[in-house]
């Protein structure tokens, strides 16, 4: 169940539709020959924009949630898996990860079963988001996409339903409270850019 989180249970549910969008600074320029020059930045970010499920009698927890955590204060959501990579995936192991800082690729080890590409996975000492960009069907490397920050040895990985990012609600999001029928709290579609 991806939404929302709090003390260990997720408060406020996703429902569709949901967007996960990948944010790289990109300068992109044409030439008089029409050519087209393009600088990236190696900063990313994930964002995320959902609707939530109305609420009716557990909406003070999201009320007070959102009011205290409000545009400065760092939340946390349950990343929402591609559909196509979560039927796909058959690995039900704890797998440990090794590489070096600004790596595309991580040693895997104590995985057994298949990881999909378009898996999102966290690493045990990192604050980051990453995706997986190849197939690793038990142990090996598999590509993820950004670059990794720091290096790691031996680090645990999480990557089924377990993946929880750090995250701002958009300056442009309700912070309050708007009910329809008198009875049901419904925030609309709510934004979540990662916190780097």
């Amino acid at each position: 169940m991806y939404g929302i989180y709090d003390n260990s249970n997720v408060i406020a549910q996703f429902t569709a539709p949901i967007s996960v969008r990948s944010n790289v600074p990109v300068f992109a320029v044409d030439a008089l020959s029409l050519k087209r020059q393009v600088t990236k930045r190696p900063a990313q970010r994930w964002e995320v924009e959902a609707s939530l499920e109305p609420l009716s009698f557990g909406a003070n927890k999201l009320f007070s949630y959102i009011v205290k955590k409000g545009d400065f204060s760092v939340v946390t959501i349950v990343m929402p898996q591609n559909y196509g990579a979560k039927k796909a995936l058959t690995s039900s192991s704890t797998p440990t990860a090794t590489a070096s800082a600004f790596s595309s690729n991580v040693v895997i080890s104590g995985n057994t079963g298949l990881i999909p590409s378009g898996t999102f996975v966290k690493f045990g000492n990192h604050s980051k988001i990453y995706m997986t960009t190849s197939d690793l069907n038990g142990n090996g490397s598999v590509g993820i996409f950004p670059e990794l920050r720091t290096s790691m040895s031996a680090i645990g990985m999480v990557f089924r339903d377990d993946v929880i990012m750090n995250a701002f609600i958009d300056t442009d999001s309700v912070k309050g409270m708007s009910y329809v029928d008198g009875i049901l709290m419904d925030l609309g579609t709510m934004k979540f850019v990662e916190a780097l």
